[in-house]
């Protein structure tokens, strides 16, 4: 077993460990008091609502703002009993620390009590419970793909400064050139400025003055 999945299975059942269990609880909705499950998550307010999605969408349900919830209509799931239900989602966080309301309704905001039915209620602990080590893996999921994204920029990077080199390496060797070719072409200057000297000369020895 890796020394990465060790650490995040050992991070996943601490973090499991340490959260509140679910509780029923009644939030506010539409200015009327409504029943929900609510399950604190250690992880950033981001990470759990783009978790939840990730999970509702891989399940093949798009959800959809309202009052401050994200809904999901008509979902069915085992884990709730396989019947159909609207679930409602409030995400709210502050720092590392991220509080879930779930809200379920049977249709036409008909929302489930615990009163009227228990065992759904029962059911969606369960399933908040459930949440946390989905949430632990796409956190990991997530630092593994901007993990993978830096190292793709730093070999990126290093294969410019390989490029980089090769064309200065070109220059390098062009400018040597250049300059092998300057130092030839004083010493044949000077061998002409020579030249023309001693043409000067002779010229200036045959005057009659």
């Amino acid at each position: 077993m890796s020394k990465l999945l060790f650490s995040f299975l050992f991070t996943a059942l601490i973090n499991v460990a340490s959260f509140a269990q679910s509780r029923y609880v009644f939030i506010k909705f539409k200015d009327a008091q409504r029943p929900s499950v609510v399950h604190e998550f250690s992880f950033p307010e981001k990470t759990v609502a783009k978790a939840i999605d990730d999970k509702m969408e891989k399940l093949g349900y798009k959800g959809k703002e309202s009052k401050g919830f994200v809904v999901y209509k008509g979902v069915t799931l085992s884990e709730l009993g396989n019947q159909p239900l609207d679930m409602y989602f409030k995400v709210d966080g502050k720092r590392e620390n991220t509080t879930v309301n779930l809200m379920m309704s049977k249709g036409n905001e008909n929302f489930v009590t615990e009163l009227d039915d228990a065992s759904t209620i029962n059911n969606a602990k369960s399933f908040m419970d459930s949440l946390a080590l989905g949430i632990e893996a796409y956190d990991l999921e997530q630092q593994i793909a901007n993990q993978e994204n830096d190292l793709k920029k730093a070999e990126k990077k290093y294969q410019n400064l390989v490029n980089d080199a090769d064309d200065l390496q070109k220059a390098k060797r062009k400018i040597e050139n250049n300059i092998e070719e300057n130092l030839k072409d004083q010493k044949n200057q000077e061998a002409e400025i020579e030249k023309q000297r001693q043409i000067s000369e002779t010229l200036k020895s045959k005057r009659k003055v």
